[in-house]
């Protein structure tokens, strides 16, 4: 019998291996013993390699930034950090049970840092003031992550599972969210990102 040489342990296996089950099975399910049967190997196994669970969702939070594509810098400011975000919700979409790790542990790595440098240098070389790229970023990342959460859980009155909707509201008390209401269930979400997109660039570049 031939001996099947096994793939060792290193941190970034153990991180992707902690993104796929958490894809399958929720953020709630994730703990090191779990994640160690996953991989084959005892929970403590883990530990000369993340050394807790909080550095392991700090690292779930890398993989993920790893997965952002940034268009190349000959595209232009606009159309560079549209598509920046365009990505970035395509991250909720790629992984939901993931992606709130990014809204409730704002990524603090050499990844996120180098981020927000690309953001601030794209604006920089458009002309913006440094204050003005700042709020922009804080902005941009404020709407696209709220976008992207609420989508990922549900909107408001959609009719989509036991959720309030709208029709069920009455039009005496609510005319104008019950009028929407035969809106509401064909929205397209891609479309209204991008509205949301172009209001905010719309304003930043009345800024320049």
């Amino acid at each position: 019998m031939v001996a099947t040489k096994r793939r060792s342990l290193d941190r970034r296996r153990i991180l992707e291996a902690a993104v796929r089950f958490v894809d399958r099975e929720g953020l709630e399910a994730l703990s090191m013993r779990k994640l160690g049967a996953e991989l084959g190997v005892e929970a403590m196994s883990l530990y000369n390699h993340v050394p807790n669970k909080g550095a392991l969702l700090d690292g779930m939070v890398e993989v993920l930034l790893g997965e952002l594509e940034l268009p190349p810098e000959d595209e232009g400011w606009e159309e560079r950090i549209r598509e920046a975000y365009r990505s970035f919700r395509r991250l909720a979409r790629e992984h939901p049970n993931v992606f709130p790790l990014l809204v409730i542990r704002p990524p603090d790595t050499m990844d996120g840092v180098w981020l927000v440098e690309e953001f601030l240098k794209t604006l920089r070389g458009a002309g913006f003031d440094a204050e003005t790229a700042l709020y922009a970023f804080r902005a941009l990342s404020g709407y696209a992550s709220g976008y992207a959460m609420a989508e990922i859980r549900g909107f408001a009155m959609e009719p989509s599972g036991t959720r309030l909707g709208a029709l069920t509201l009455s039009p005496d008390e609510f005319p104008n969210i019950h009028e929407l209401g035969i809106h509401l269930g064909k929205v397209d979400h891609d479309a209204e990102f991008e509205f949301g997109l172009d209001l905010l660039l719309a304003g930043l570049k009345g800024r320049l």
